[in-house]
């Protein structure tokens, strides 16, 4: 025996023999023997699979009911085949082609099993269809803020380019559902425009419920959302401070805009009636216009415009003096006044203004202030303030007075003589320590202090 396998004949033979076993089973085919096959084929339930609708001519209607919408196979195989196997490889159809609107019960249609894989049952095997048509309607779109902006800024009315309308395809009957097309923008937090270039559009029914599966056209819209804060138009009042140099006066001012825009709170712009500007004139050296900045009132955000161009009109000017009476103000209780000098009871008031005005003006246009407030009896001298006319400035300082304060006498059974008035003020601006006084107690001169007034002698 030994020689035999020794022969190399006998190897040859030997080899040959093992490759054909070696071939026999790496090309074994188990179908192809009945008892096998019975002893390793199983079967498998796969219990969802989504069934797919082909043929609907979408554009022209809509799948409104597929019932089910799943269906369950059962399937055999090999364990091998089927533990390599999920539910995506299988698919089920159903076929809509040529159908147009109504109900219909359409078989299914089991798509390509895996290899080596067999239908055994579907369940369901035929659906339920409802099929509607689509149809077209256009509706106005309208725009919906949500939040609320920085406070103090308030919404205008928002812009839709290039237009509103949208066209809105939906199957008749949700078609005729249809109550509003929105779009949705979100101001919250801002305090500039808000520009949302592709706006999400949203169709609601008349119970503003959402309609899911509308095509739209446009589908998004460019919209913008303006904010801005709470304005008002107020009329523009231009005065003056300082003083021009000497020989000149002011001849005139007049601005090239009347009125202003402010901006700001709605609470604060209720309390504004005008806005005030002035001119320095100390910065003026003749006649000509003028830049003025504007400056928003306390509290308020801006000023429309920023900016306003005055003309000043300059002309020579000349002096007048007059003699201008000396009135009282704020009087102690309990104590007289008296003017000591000068005795006479008035002062010498040099102004200066345009021949025009001074031609015009008179010592009753003048006040010359003295107050008492705070002294104590004795003597006192007291500067003067004075209240000039508008286009008339007081040249220099105004005067010094002497005022003597004495304690008032007892009352006697006399009555006394009622104060004389005091000129009523003209209205105007201050020029040289000018200012703006209350109603004077009297003229200058003795009387009694709980009268209200002094009288001059």
């Amino acid at each position: 025996m030994d020689k035999w396998l020794s022969h190399p004949t006998a190897i040859k033979i030997l080899s040959v023999v093992i490759g054909i076993l070696l071939w026999a089973v790496v090309h074994f085919d188990p179908e192809s023997t009945p008892n096998t096959v019975a002893s390793t084929t199983e079967t498998q339930s796969v219990d969802v699979v989504k069934i797919q609708t082909t043929g609907l001519d979408e554009s022209a209607y809509s799948l409104k009911l597929l019932e089910p919408s799943v269906a369950k196979m059962m399937v055999k195989g090999s364990r091998s085949a089927l533990a390599f196997t999920t539910n995506d490889d299988y698919s089920i159809s159903v076929n809509l082609e040529g159908k147009g609107p109504g109900t219909y019960t359409i078989p299914l249609t089991v798509g390509k099993l895996p290899r080596g894989i067999e239908l055994v049952t579907l369940s369901p095997s035929q659906v339920q269809v409802v099929i509607d048509r689509l149809e077209k309607g256009t509706f106005e779109a309208g725009v919906v803020t949500q939040g609320k902006p920085v406070e103090g800024y308030e919404l205008g009315t928002p812009v839709i380019k290039p237009g509103s309308t949208v066209e809105v395809t939906l199957p008749a009957q949700d078609l005729a559902r249809v109550g509003s097309v929105k779009v949705f923008v979100n101001v919250d937090g801002e305090d500039a425009p808000v520009h949302e270039k592709k706006a999400k559009i949203s169709v609601f029914d008349k119970s503003g419920n959402e309609i899911k599966g509308a095509a739209l056209n446009p589908s998004t819209l460019d919209v913008e959302v303006p904010l801005t804060m709470p304005s008002k138009e107020v009329p523009l009042q231009i005065g003056y401070k300082g003083s021009l140099p000497g020989g000149l006066t002011l001849g005139g001012i007049q601005s090239k805009s009347s009125t202003v825009r402010l901006y700001g709170p709605r609470g604060l712009l209720d309390e504004v009636n005008q806005l005030a500007a002035d001119v320095d004139l100390s910065q003026i050296r003749s006649s000509g216009d003028v830049e003025l900045e504007l400056l928003p009132p306390e509290g308020l955000k801006a000023v429309e415009p920023s900016k306003v161009t005055v003309t000043v009109t300059l002309s020579s000017s000349g002096t007048k003096t007059l003699q201008v009476p000396v009135t009282f103000e704020n009087t102690p209780r309990g104590l007289d006044a008296a003017l000591e000098a000068p005795r006479d009871g008035t002062v010498d008031i040099q102004v200066s203004g345009t021949p025009e005005e001074l031609g015009r003006l008179t010592a009753a246009d003048i006040r010359a202030v003295a107050s008492l407030a705070n002294l104590a009896e004795g003597a006192h001298e007291v500067r003067l303030a004075l209240t000039l006319p508008n286009g008339v400035q007081a040249v220099g300082e105004p005067p010094l007075v002497t005022v003597k304060l004495v304690a008032s006498e007892p009352a006697s059974g006399l009555p006394e003589s009622s104060p004389s008035p005091s000129p009523s003020p003209s209205p105007g601006n201050d020029g040289g320590g000018a200012g703006n006084e209350p109603a004077g107690d009297g003229a200058a001169g003795e009387g009694n202090a709980s009268d209200g007034g002094n009288n001059a002698p």
